[in-house]
């Protein structure tokens, strides 16, 4: 289930990422949002997101974080937009 996004810039262009929770991870279970995660995880989540097109040599910003709420409304414009395109 999704706890939050990451906005963040890839090349100049605003890429989202849906952080998400597995529903039968009990080591996870109690985070409902993003903000409640440990600060090493989410600092590790924001790290990789920073540094994983560098092999590429491109630069990506890490630029906001929002909640679940966010996350969600983001999910259902990509399904409606999907559903405009291919149906």
């Amino acid at each position: 289930y999704p706890i939050g996004v990451v906005k963040m810039l890839d090349n100049n262009e605003v890429d989202e990422k849906i952080i998400a929770i597995p529903f039968n991870d009990p080591s996870m279970n109690p985070y409902t949002d993003i903000s409640q995660l440990p600060t090493h995880t989410f600092d590790e989540i924001r790290h990789f997101f920073r540094v994983y097109k560098s092999l590429e040599y491109k630069e990506t910003d890490v630029s906001d974080v929002f909640g679940p709420k966010e996350a969600m409304e983001i999910i259902r414009d990509c399904i409606s937009s999907y559903k405009d395109k291919f149906c």
